[in-house]
């Protein structure tokens, strides 16, 4: 059990969530076994467990000291207990769950006033109880989040509560909205659900009042709404359709129903539909497509402290060509730009200046070939140029730095880069158009920086390269996108290179919906790369681990002999990439990492298709495999940071 959130049940037959439908809970509750309960505790990996949630009122367990205690034994961190809120109202609990490791509370409340309450709690006169409870939580100075079923008697209950809870003496961490799914809600009991666009109405109610309060908020699972559902009321939080893609991705199969909006939605390859059972209670009235411009333009957002994720600072890269080693260092995550596809953790601040200082001197005992700073944006590191210099000193032959420019634009800052020792920049542009450029990047006015600041470095002698992400919104577009580059950039002037990069999330920040398809790529993919071979523009990136594996272009090696020196891989890049068996029978086998795995997950693998050819040698071609080192020294997992959607 390897994750970062862990649930554990201490009853059956008792969803606080679900109370309102199940009368009979009384009936049906009962204790999970002792040795049940511990052999999930035992399962946990603490040096991954970010939040162990202890649900379904876990106070009235008879053992559950035992069991704290046994979490406690462990080193299990983020200890949490989900309660109706009763049990809390008892003297000195509270006190005595903070002493044994409890850190978080999520209290199941169904609204400010009596008779709402208790009818969504299914509990006659649990009320001054469960609020009293709420009270002293919120006093006690745990982490409280209140958690409310959105049902058709609660929804109009949310306002009241959130003013209620405003005035607790402490007050609450966050407020969460519980969207019961159709179908786990018997038949008769679902004329009180609501219909998607109902609860994107109510939760833009709640969201936007939470920011206003400044209190965290979301839903209590990543399942979230149906976007085609949502009516537009979400548009600002999309980070929650985000959130939902990437739960369906990863749960249990289940079946999905394809209505007529999925046929024209940019989303319909990440999307596997809607519920059967929601479209018993509702029908497909309301579910509209969402155009790529507005699913691209959601941004993703933290909203809340209760799911975090492992930022990655450090990779080494090994090469098939001895001495041409790479090395990656991400000296921030936070960036004055929101692309849709990046898929970087934008709220990792500046890492300490002498810890960056001494990774790039492991680096260099590594491999004194290339040293990478990037972020995030590096040009926002107030030590920038004393990286670069460090790295000059060790004898790094190439010192890199991939950025937007936007700072660099002033030309003054672009020379303290260079005679720090800059070599080479990579620049990432991703329209020539101003005004498309502007919208990916949510940047107003940036494209003309980013364009000043490469004059300003290809005067300077600094190797400059462009940094150009593939996506539905731009891929038409590549012809005139090295066209615009080599009249804007003359070869006389200095050089010139583009790093192509087709957008394939490499991880659980990026949309999937902004990937295309190699297929619908590769006529424009192929007439922008012969003009650079006409006017010679420089081009790479299209093998390793950006790529765009040479079969996809039908095996046209002209796209690929000057870059077989320059294929780098990851220590787990087997792991982040897909072959299939047939690749075996390709030529190219022994230089291709494949194409990544989620790519495979989503549009298959009938594209790969391998082909016979006769291939250029390349100097010292050996094949590198990364050394092991103890304690992650070779991939750090850094600061940990937050994600937008609690699973409590």
């Amino acid at each position: 059990m390897a994750s970062s959130e862990v649930r554990i049940n201490l009853f059956h037959g008792d969803r606080l969530e679900y109370r309102f439908c199940t009368p009979s809970w009384r009936q049906t509750r009962r204790a999970v076994p002792l040795a049940e309960v511990l052999a999930q505790v035992e399962a946990v990996d603490p040096r991954r467990c970010q939040r162990l949630l202890l649900g379904e009122s876990p106070i009235d367990h008879p053992d559950f000291d035992a069991i704290l205690a046994r979490c406690k034994e462990r080193g299990i961190r983020g200890v949490a207990v989900e309660t109706d809120g009763r049990p809390l109202a008892r003297e000195a609990l509270l006190a005595s769950l903070k002493e044994r490791g409890v850190e978080r509370l999520f209290v199941v409340c169904g609204g400010a006033r009596r008779s709402v309450h208790e009818q969504t709690m299914m509990d006659e006169g649990c009320y001054l109880e469960a609020m009293e409870g709420l009270k002293r939580a919120a006093a006690s100075g745990m982490d409280l989040y209140l958690v409310v079923p959105v049902l058709r008697w609660t929804v109009r209950e949310l306002d009241p509560l959130l003013d209620w809870a405003r005035g607790l003496p402490g007050g609450v961490k966050g407020f969460l909205l519980a969207l019961p799914e159709t179908g786990q809600v018997p038949v008769p009991m679902r004329r009180v659900l609501l219909s998607y666009a109902e609860q994107a109405e109510a939760a833009r109610r709640v969201f936007d009042e939470c920011r206003r309060w400044k209190v965290e908020w979301g839903f209590t699972t990543r399942r979230g709404v149906l976007p085609c559902g949502a009516g537009g009321a979400l548009d600002r939080f999309g980070t929650v359709f985000f959130d939902r893609m990437t739960y369906l991705r990863h749960a249990p199969s289940e079946e999905f129903a394809r209505v007529a909006a999925c046929e024209s939605c940019s989303m319909s390859q990440s999307c596997p539909g809607v519920e059967p059972a929601y479209l018993e209670a509702f029908g497909a009235e309301g579910l509209s497509p969402i155009p790529l411009e507005v699913s691209m333009d959601w941004n993703l957002k933290r909203a809340n402290t209760l799911e975090q994720r492992d930022f990655k600072n450090v990779s080494d890269f090994d090469n098939d060509t001895e001495g041409n080693g790479r090395a990656l260092l991400r000296i921030n995550g936070h960036c004055n730009m929101s692309c849709a596809f990046c898929f970087v953790d934008r709220t990792v601040p500046d890492f300490d200046a002498d810890d960056i200082l001494g990774q790039i001197e492991r680096m260099a005992k590594r491999d004194p070939s290339h040293l990478v700073l990037s972020g995030g944006e590096p040009t926002l590191h107030p030590s920038l140029p004393r990286f670069i210099a460090r790295g000059k000193e060790l004898g790094f032959r190439t010192v890199e730095i991939q950025t937007n420019g936007v700072k660099a634009a002033v030309p003054e800052y672009a020379k303290t880069l260079a005679d720090a020792g800059l070599t080479k920049i990579t620049v990432s542009l991703h329209s020539v158009d101003p005004e498309q450029s502007d919208k990916i990047t949510r940047l107003p006015h940036a494209f003309g920086k980013t364009i000043a600041s490469m004059h300003n470095f290809r005067r300077l002698g600094v190797l400059t390269q462009i940094a150009h992400v593939i996506t539905k919104a731009n891929y038409e577009q590549l012809p005139n996108t090295v066209r615009y580059l080599r009249e804007e950039f003359p070869e006389d002037e200095g050089h010139l290179s583009i790093c192509f990069g087709v957008a394939q999330p490499i991880s659980d920040l990026v949309y999937t919906w902004v990937m295309p398809r190699f297929d619908e790529i590769k006529p424009f993919m192929k007439a922008a790369l012969d003009y650079c071979l006409e006017t010679r523009v420089g081009f790479g990136g299209m093998i390793g681990q950006g790529g765009y594996p040479p079969c996809m272009l039908d095996g046209d090696l002209r796209y690929y002999q000057g870059n077989l020196g320059n294929i780098y891989r990851s220590a787990d890049w087997e792991d982040q990439f897909y072959k299939a068996p047939r690749c075996a029978e390709c030529s190219f086998d022994p230089h291709c990492v494949g194409v990544r795995r989620l790519y495979v997950e989503t549009y298959g693998d009938a594209e790969i298709k391998p082909f016979q050819a006769e291939l250029p040698a390349t100097p010292d071609a050996r094949v590198v495999q990364a050394p092991v080192v103890a304690d992650g020294a070779l991939v750090m997992l850094r600061r940990r940071k937050d994600d937008a959607t609690p699973v409590p």
